[in-house]
């Protein structure tokens, strides 16, 4: 009974300390965002013992260079083998940014010398409007072209160096010759049924800019970064990047979700978009939170910046009900999801259980067997309270 109170005690306290970090990180984002000039106050909170932590938690949604810029900003004293650590996330995130622009420039002018249209988005145009560029960090460049342009496109940027690699049902990565990843968009879609009746039309809300590149108008250029971050909070997380893009987009391009209430409201995600604005507001603006903002806040900070095993799991177990229904529907997945892996069935649906019988032999006989029964072993490992959080979370956001 005892070390049943001890353990209860012990997770109660680990809790509560990383509450305070994902707060302490809040503050220091909000300081940046915000350009403040005194930010004594959350230097007050920051000790040796959790400044560990708080970097970590940022290096989880990519942001471990703006607290090493926070703490060079404000002087605050760290040992040598950290202080080596901080300087070289941030040299880092300058050269990543350095060679993300080159690569993008050069996309570009590949684009523009044999006459295809294209459309940079979310990042390549968000990213300008940070108090510094190299703030908003991106793992690749998206771009958009037309369908058959791609083709035409592929073959101009192999021309550079370019090495083309997998290719999925909206895209096709490519590296540059300095292994800067480029998606390649030749639709938007998401695979979401209700997604995608906006997002099939992206070309028809384009107009050009220069040269053969093109832009959003306002109300589908905030449509899809909210339809973006939908698709990865029901994978399991959006990352807090995306609530400084939501932030960034109304207080800098002078944008909000209100100009896109038509297309939002059209694709059921309307109370989504409403929610984060909300909670962007509270973390960057007002830096003060209610319950379901702190509770919604955690969930999108375990998930990290591409979303977590446990939410993705927690939010499909929330849907099927149970563990046996949970499982079935992982293993039989919908036409929608198989005719990715299996293009024929675009053709010939009717073979659509001959491609299930597929899936069940590769997941017994393949390395992907590992990988299924890890996620089982997940799904009995996901507590009733995250369940009943997620429910709260998803009945809230009318996900």
């Amino acid at each position: 009974m005892a070390w049943w109170l001890i353990r209860c005690f012990g997770e109660i306290l680990k809790g509560t300390m990383y509450m305070d970090e994902q707060r302490i990180l809040i503050e220091i984002l909000h300081a940046t965002i915000n350009e403040t000039e005194n930010a004594n106050f959350i230097k007050e909170k920051i000790t040796s013992e959790n400044l560990i932590s708080i970097f970590k938690l940022a290096k989880k949604h990519d942001l471990a260079h703006v607290v090493s810029n926070f703490i060079y900003q404000n002087k605050i004293d760290v040992d040598k083998e950290f202080q080596t650590i901080l300087q070289r996330e941030e040299l880092l995130s300058v050269y990543r940014n350095e060679q993300m622009n080159y690569a993008f420039s050069e996309i570009c002018s590949a684009f523009d010398e044999i006459g295809i249209e294209y459309i940079p988005l979310k990042g390549a145009v968000i990213r300008s409007f940070y108090p510094y560029e190299s703030m908003r960090t991106s793992c690749d460049i998206d771009i958009l072209i037309h369908n058959n342009d791609l083709g035409s496109a592929i073959n101009s940027l192999k021309s550079k160096g370019y090495i083309c690699k997998d290719r999925s049902y909206h895209d096709v990565s490519l590296y540059s010759p300095n292994k800067i990843h480029l998606e390649l968009h030749f639709n938007l879609q998401e695979n979401i049924r209700n997604l995608d009746v906006v997002l099939k039309d992206a070309w028809k809300y384009s107009m050009p800019t220069n040269s053969n590149q093109c832009e959003f108008k306002k109300e589908f250029f905030v449509f899809h970064i909210f339809a973006h971050m939908a698709y990865h909070f029901v994978s399991g997380g959006c990352g807090i990047r995306s609530l400084l893009d939501i932030w960034v987009m109304k207080h800098k391009m002078g944008i909000s979700y209100l100009c896109s209430k038509r297309l939002l409201e059209k694709a059921g995600i309307y109370q989504f978009a409403s929610e984060m604005d909300k909670l962007a507001e509270q973390c960057f603006t007002n830096n003060n939170l209610d319950d379901f903002s702190v509770m919604l806040l955690k969930y999108i900070f375990d998930g990290g910046v591409y979303g977590s095993v446990e939410n993705h799991i927690a939010i499909d177990k929330h849907k099927a009900k149970n563990s046996i229904v949970y499982a079935f529907k992982r293993l039989f997945l919908p036409y929608n999801f198989m005719v990715i892996s299996y293009p024929f069935l675009k053709k010939a649906p009717y073979l659509l259980p001959f491609c299930w019988l597929i899936r069940c032999m590769k997941v017994i006989f393949t390395g992907k067997s590992k990988r299924i029964l890890f996620e089982m072993s997940c799904v009995n490992n996901v507590s009733d309270e995250k369940i009943k959080e997620v429910k709260e979370i998803c009945s809230r956001l009318a996900l």
